[in-house]
């Protein structure tokens, strides 16, 4: 598969840029007008992800030939969702379940090929990830599924049916239940799956006893609904072998006689479910009667399975951990392509392995100047240091690295209210692919102001102010006016559209969230104490004013960096019933909506509609930390959860992004902004010079109708003097390669990945420069007064004192013009396939580093170069559409 990725290179350079937010790519979307009645599929119905050049298409056999199935990508995956879609179905039947007969299962495998289908090669279907998700005590998914069912489990037969064949599985004395086993990479096999003599009063053992997977960690899908017209979409998150260890995709670790572990052949395996007079034939008198029950990994269901090769990066690391590594470390919107370029950069023998870790913007600055032995030599951040705070004999050198969005991601399933219209009913289960979201809205969000983001359990705390707040946000008429359709759908457990699943960590990112929120009249005077029009008030703990503060002291001031949950409120559960009478702890705000590992956990959690919370109260609990179990997933078919994110993790897990007005854009034609390449390059052109002028910011106040309001420019900054030649050379060759290679668009291992906005090529020159001048940059000379008089001068836009006397270049010893502002952008702009191109004219520059005046110049020089290109450097908007995919066979 690898030989012909040469070929590609070209047309992936062309073409990721413009599939780069794929989610964005939303097709059969109706208009939204904010004065409408609500709009069945108003909010789109297609969230399926832009084919890539790895697609692939693959067809049914014998009763499903007319089925055909789309995965949008199948080469270079790590963890992250792909799209499968399908045309050529049978609509889904409902009876007495949801899911009765013709819908989808789908599941990731790993082995060679079993050789039972010629035609279309796959896995043994001991090797798969399937059977956990009604995996626990009681089950949860009867109104999906009728109880007693085995189209959830890898129950294949029984012993005492005629049809029982002893070598077709691993027989339960107990049960006469017979088991298909899953047989793991490295070659342990778990037979029996439930422990059936499990009893929840009793301390100890486990229900489930597969270690592999469970209900919380599969990521199978148990039911595929196909609509009406015969097509269906799905989005699976395919796992690598840190995710999931019985498949090991992506790591050496399947076990070779006599020699070293080898890469498993991995498999995204479809079974097609059909009539149920037909699946349910010979198990039951009348089975046209009873919904399709039998395992996906029955004989007879097995034969139907629609196979897809699946090729993983590698996961094992390249790098030398034996080695002294250079530190990164700093944001975690820099995370994604670092994880990108790492393997590239570490495939460098004349480099030591970079080891990136996520730090706060502001611990990581102080990190820098630390002076600490082992601190990170090179941070990522999107602030600069505070004026005054950088000694000027160890001046820090910034390098733009990459641009990013924070970004509000959604899972939201449609579940129609009933009666209220046929039309949304035909469109139950399917998601919704677009939100619209004002600052007050996000505000909302962040400040526990909904009343299901305080009433814990089934307790309301004794607020006067939550009494007549909505719920959650698809019941808020503020929400309503731009995104009608909520009205039509029911929101089962509105917690998680009360709140986001967020990182705790402060960041600068998060600085700029709240920046645009308190930039934005609705949203300050919301949070000043004002109702809105409809009356929902600001929770106290979080009004900006101190006469509504609750603590009698202004929330916002100074603008925080962190999304605090400030509110107190703690709900305590009576002592449980029974002989042992456990006091349960209480449960608080941080319980009831955890925060999450970060940005990237927020985004997979989403996918998963999984928030971690532990509130699910065992009434046999011995011991009061053993009172709350984790809840698990939203249930299938109506999950709806959001998250603060940032934009590549977001694409990488297949989230849809809400659509973001601009501060101050308060009117009822207001815009919203989707967080795709075009808006956040824009974002980036919106952004303004900080105080120092080698940095641009945002500013939320700047009126830029086709910017995303949230974009994030990532800088490196580092303090060359304080560190040795090799650490500099090595540090200078990182952000080399982020502004060459590393800003090339695509999904192999080395490219600028999905969720990231290719750097103009004046941001790119600048870090060039950078890396340079973190090569050559020297300890000041003894100050004298003429020099200090020249250091005072401010530079013109061609890089000369005041005086207009020349810099000189220390390594010429001639007197050498800097060149003029357009020169540097147009050098960089010649040719756009070539991230850099020849820098030869800039070249006199970077030797100026030597002098102790320099560095402020390169910083204008650079700055200048980029607000003058970033007018004439735009580029225009392409379709989304991919590559047509290549056919995989069909029987």
């Amino acid at each position: 598969m690898r030989d012909d990725r040469a070929r590609r290179t070209l047309a992936q350079v062309r073409n990721a840029s413009l599939a780069l937010l794929a989610v964005a790519a939303v097709a059969n979307v109706l208009s939204l007008p904010s004065a409408a009645a609500p709009i069945p599929g108003g909010a789109g119905t297609d969230t399926s992800l832009p084919l890539t050049d790895s697609a692939v298409v693959v067809h049914g056999r014998g009763p499903f030939s007319s089925l055909q199935i789309t995965v949008n990508q199948t080469e270079d995956l790590v963890n992250q969702a792909v799209s499968v879609t399908w045309k050529g179905g049978t609509p889904t039947l409902s009876g007495a379940a949801r899911f009765a007969g013709h819908y989808l299962q789908i599941m990731q495998c790993w082995g060679e090929d079993d050789g039972s289908v010629p035609a279309n090669p796959g896995p043994p279907p001991e090797q798969c990830v399937q059977g956990a998700t009604d995996a626990v005590y009681g089950g949860r998914l009867s109104g999906l599924f009728t109880a007693g069912n085995n189209t959830l489990t890898r129950v294949i037969s029984r012993s005492d049916l005629p049809t029982y064949d002893p070598d077709d599985g691993v027989l339960d004395p107990a049960t006469r239940l017979v088991w298909r086993p899953f047989r793991a990479v490295d070659g342990t096999e778990v037979g029996v799956h439930i422990n059936t003599s499990f009893n929840p009063v009793i301390q100890g053992g486990s229900y489930w006893l597969n270690p592999y997977f469970n209900i919380v960690t599969t990521n199978e899908i148990p039911a595929a609904a196909t609509r009406a017209d015969g097509t269906g979409e799905e989005l699976f998150e395919v796992a690598t072998g840190v995710e999931s260890t019985g498949l090991g995709c992506g790591q050496r670790v399947q076990p070779v006689p006599g020699g070293e572990p080898t890469t498993p052949k991995c498999w995204l395996v479809i079974v097609p479910r059909g009539d149920p007079a037909v699946e349910n034939a010979g198990l039951t008198p009348r089975p046209e009667l009873a919904p399709v029950f039998t395992s996906p990994l029955s004989t007879r269901a097995w034969e139907n399975r629609i196979a897809v090769p699946l090729d993983f990066s590698p996961v094992d690391s390249s790098c030398r951990l034996s080695d002294d590594q250079r530190r990164l470390a700093g944001t975690e919107h820099l995370v994604g392509a670092i994880s990108s370029w790492q393997r590239s950069l570490c495939g460098n023998p004349h480099l030591s392995p970079f080891a990136y870790g996520v730090l706060g913007d502001a611990n990581a600055r102080q990190q820098v100047l630390s002076g600490v032995v082992g601190a990170p030599g090179l941070v990522a951040v999107s602030r600069p240091y505070p004026p005054g705070t950088v000694d000027p004999a160890n001046p820090v050198v910034y390098a733009p690295l990459a641009a990013s969005g924070t970004v509000i991601g959604f899972n939201v399933e449609r579940n129609p209210k009933p009666g209220l219209d046929p039309a949304e009913d035909l469109l139950r289960g399917i998601r919704v692919a677009e939100i619209n979201l004002t600052p007050r809205l996000v505000a909302k969000l962040l400040t526990q102001s909904y009343r299901a983001a305080v009433a814990i359990g089934s307790s309301v705390p004794p607020y006067d102010w939550v009494q007549d707040n909505p719920v959650h946000l698809a019941t808020d008429p503020d929400f309503l006016q731009f995104n009608p359709e909520f009205a039509l759908l029911n929101i089962a457990g509105g917690k998680n559209m009360a709140g986001l699943l967020m990182p705790a960590l402060k960041s600068d990112a998060a600085q700029q969230v709240w920046e645009w929120i308190l930039a934005d009249p609705e949203a300050k005077a919301w949070l000043d104490g004002q109702p809105d029009a409809w009356g929902m008030r600001v929770n106290p703990v979080f009004a900006t004013t101190a006469a509504a503060n609750s603590a009698g002291v202004p929330f916002a001031s100074p603008t925080p960096d962190s999304y605090p949950k400030s509110d107190p409120y703690c709900y305590q559960a009576p002592p449980l019933a029974g002989g042992t009478r456990v006091v349960p702890p209480p449960l608080c705000g941080t319980d009831w909506l955890p925060y999450t590992q970060g940005l990237r956990d927020a985004a997979r959690l989403t996918r998963l509609a999984d928030d971690g919370a532990k509130i699910v109260a065992d009434p046999f609990a011995e011991v009061p930390e053993r009172v709350y179990k984790v809840d698990g997933p939203q249930l299938l078919g109506s999950r709806a959860i959001l998250s603060l994110t940032d934009s590549a993790s977001a694409v990488q897990y297949g989230l849809q992004m809400a659509r973001l007005s601009r501060a101050g854009d308060n009117g009822p034609d207001r815009s919203f902004i989707a967080p795709d390449v075009a808006s956040l390059s824009a974002g980036v052109e919106s952004m303004r010079p900080a105080a120092d002028p080698a940095f641009l910011e945002p500013d939320p106040s700047v009126d830029a109708p086709e910017a995303y309001p949230l974009t994030v420019l990532t800088y490196g900054a580092i303090a060359p003097l304080a560190q040795d030649a090799a650490a500099r050379a090595e540090y200078a060759a990182f952000v080399d390669y982020a502004a060459g290679a590393g800003q090339v668009p695509g999904r192999e291992l080395g490219n600028l990945p999905p969720g990231y906005a290719p750097l103009a090529p004046p941001l790119r020159a600048q870090a060039t420069l950078a890396a340079e001048t973190i090569r050559t940059l020297q300890p000041p000379a003894a100050s004298t007064p003429t020099t200090e008089h020249a250091a005072a001068r401010p530079l013109d836009g061609a890089g000369f004192s005041s005086s207009g006397s020349a810099i000189r270049s220390s390594r010429s010893g001639g007197s050498t013009p800097a060149p003029s502002t357009p020169t540097a952008p147009a050098a960089a702009a010649a040719g756009e396939e070539d991230a850099i191109g020849d820098l030869g004219v800039l070249t006199p520059i970077l030797a100026l580093a030597r002098n102790r005046f320099v560095l402020p110049a390169l910083c204008l020089l650079a700055l200048l170069s980029a607000l003058g290109a970033l007018e004439i450097t735009k580029r225009p908007r392409r379709s989304l559409a991919g590559p047509a995919p290549r056919e995989a066979g069909s029987a």
